[in-house]
């Protein structure tokens, strides 16, 4: 017989005292004074702290759960249900109200979380929080931070695979986590990766939008051109079914309609925009003009032979390069075609304006040293998204010869192996990964995002935006948040000379809108708050503007909408793991330690900790009861 320490035989005759008080009134008369004997008997064993006899006793007092303490089938399952049921309650009734952990799924708040992060989230910033539920019973707008991180639920919203499992067994929404960059009120323009904007009521709230210690990380006001499409009026073509009419969405709110009229015309207009921009401003005339689009294009990398594919649309007065720099801009209401997009709907869309600049070794090293890639997995030389699984083979992965499976990823320029629990260790210079060769920064480039070749393949070429952007910064060109084009260079000024002359000789009727630099929205030194006002965008009233610090890969406000402001939960407050730099709080600007949200909660939980001791005491406190 195992010989029980005096904790053990203590928590047995607690135990054992407990069942015996559910069950003393069915017990006959001899057994339940059977039962109290030996359990007084233990009692004295143990405040005379006699271990032995404490543990023999136990054992015998364990055996009643067997004989006259025995619970039923139906006891035993009722308990169970019971505890988990209570267990689940607390948990869950914490995590939706109090705190929680949680692991990051996604890249799309790189660099400030990365896949495989573990943080802790407060559910105390912004309110409290009503559990399974998107309101609050209490919420101060005041409290949520311009360039704050935000965590929402995305219950009622216009997500894709919004359904999740909670403790894989219970059904839920998703909870995401955003930088929080607008609040109702605010309109904001969008200028060389960086916001400008004002509040409603129009003071500046520039500073707050870029923060000294989010300067690294730049936004752009879309995913792609087009956005998300709805088609309707379907006709049959000679190529097959088609769409009359395209429904373009940006930030999940319609913006424009591309039409194909009876006459075989296309015709673009913008739609009525009134949740969204001021309506006391001057109408906008052009799709480009929205929240400043005209100042970022999309952009990859071509090599001469396929820019001479492209020689009838692509002005070629170009001297040599090495690689050359295609970049996509300006869609225009005025410049539109009937054809196929991505996944084959036939519609009317956008032809983008397009540019190319000729780039020697010097600019492409630039862009190796400062080289991002999503998180990708090497497996027999077959390079592919971390998360992603083949499909139906190795058809479209491309191939990085010479590179050992694993899983990697590019940051400024600094290679990374991920190793379990995703840590990431620095590579070092001579791995294959670092080889340079103007191919291998055309696939890391063009492909570093997507790593499916079908997306820029010569004859889908026209059909794809690439998740590469460019943009004009103080006349320098930005490419993935450097200046690869730096003022004085002969190719920025020849791109610009180029541009200026293809402009002016364009015909009115079909005029060429050049990709320059317009500048910073200021006007006499100060923010042109009516240029902000006129070609911003608003956010609606109780709503949120939430955006990924990864623009290329983040699914956001600019996808699905903005965010109700009853969905907010919390933000997050510590990454516990994995350890190294970003260790610790978050790069956000700092919430306050007391609010009235984290008096009332955190109050609640020591009244309820407190309370739960002083119960737990008396209940098992001895010298025990048995009248």
């Amino acid at each position: 017989m195992k010989l029980f320490s005096l904790g053990k035989s203590r928590k047995t005759l607690f135990s054992i005292y407990h069942l015996y008080r559910k069950k003393r009134k069915k017990l006959p008369a001899e057994q339940s004074a059977e039962v109290v004997e030996d359990l007084k008997a233990l009692e004295r064993t143990l405040l005379n702290r006699d271990r032995e006899g404490a543990s023999s006793l136990a054992h015998q007092c364990l055996h009643y759960t067997k004989t006259h303490l025995r619970k039923s089938g139906f006891e035993q399952f009722r308990d169970l249900v019971f505890a988990l049921a209570f267990a689940l309650i607390v948990a869950l009734t914490i995590r939706q109200v109090w705190f929680e952990l949680y692991e990051i799924p996604t890249g799309s708040m790189r660099p400030t979380f990365k896949e495989g992060d573990r943080l802790i989230v407060s559910k105390t910033n912004f309110g409290i929080n009503k559990p399974f539920s998107a309101e609050h019973f209490y919420f101060d707008p005041k409290l949520p931070k311009r360039s704050g991180i935000m965590v929402f639920t995305i219950e009622n919203m216009d997500v894709h695979d919004a359904d999740t499992l909670y403790f894989y067994f219970f059904p839920g929404k998703k909870q995401l986590v955003k930088r929080l960059l607008g609040k109702p009120g605010d309109t904001l323009y969008f200028y060389g990766g960086k916001i400008y904007g004002v509040d409603s009521e129009g003071k500046d709230i520039t500073p707050l939008l870029q923060p000294k210690d989010l300067e690294q990380i730049d936004h752009i006001p879309f995913i792609r051109f087009d956005g998300n499409v709805m088609t309707t009026e379907p006709f049959q073509s000679g190529v097959g079914e088609g769409y009359r009419n395209a429904i373009i969405y940006q930030m999940n709110e319609p913006i424009a309609r591309l039409s194909l009229l009876s006459n075989h015309n296309l015709e673009g207009e913008l739609l009525s925009l009134k949740q969204i921009r001021d309506r006391s401003m001057p109408p906008i005339k052009q799709y480009f003009d929205l929240w400043g689009f005209k100042n970022f294009a999309t952009t990859r990398l071509l090599t001469r032979d396929q820019v001479k594919k492209r020689i009838n649309k692509i002005d070629l007065d170009l001297e040599e390069g090495t690689l050359y720099l295609e970049l996509k801009h300006h869609p225009s209401l005025n410049n539109l075609a009937l054809g196929k997009d991505q996944i084959g709907r036939l519609r009317p869309k956008f032809v983008l304006s397009h540019a190319v600049i000729p780039l020697d070794e010097s600019h492409l090293r630039t862009l190796f040293d400062n080289l991002y890639t999503v998180r990708f997995v090497v497996k027999n030389t077959f390079a592919m998204r971390y998360g992603m699984s083949p499909g139906s083979g190795t058809h479209f992965l491309p191939r990085l010869e010479g590179v050992p499976n694993g899983t990697y990823e590019f940051y400024h320029g600094k290679a990374y192996q991920i190793k379990w629990g995703s840590v990431a260790k620095e590579l070092s210079k001579d791995h294959p990964l670092y080889k340079f060769t103007p191919e291998r920064m055309q696939l890391f480039f063009n492909l570093g995002i997507e790593f499916d070749t079908r997306l820029y393949s010569d004859a889908l070429g026209e059909l794809f935006e690439t998740s590469r952007y460019a943009y004009f910064r103080d006349g320098e060109l930005y490419v993935m948040g450097t200046p690869v084009l730096k003022k004085g260079d002969p190719a920025l000024e020849g791109f610009i000379g180029r541009q200026q002359k293809r402009a002016e000789g364009a015909n009115p009727q079909n005029p060429y809108y050049p990709f320059v630099d317009e500048g910073e929205p200021y006007k006499d030194g100060k923010l042109d708050v009516e240029k902000i006002r006129q070609f911003g965008l608003r956010i609606p009233e109780n709503m949120y503007l939430g955006v990924g610090d990864n623009f290329a890969v983040s699914s956001d406000s600019r996808d699905f909408g903005f965010v109700p402001e009853g969905n907010l939960r919390g933000a997050p407050s510590f990454i516990f793991w994995p350890p190294g730099p970003r260790f610790g709080v978050p790069n956000q600007p700092p919430y306050p330690w007391i609010n009235f949200p984290r008096v009332v909660v955190w109050g609640l939980a020591l009244i309820a900790i407190i309370g739960w001791r002083m119960w737990h005491r008396r209940r098992y406190s001895l010298p025990l009861k048995f009248e």
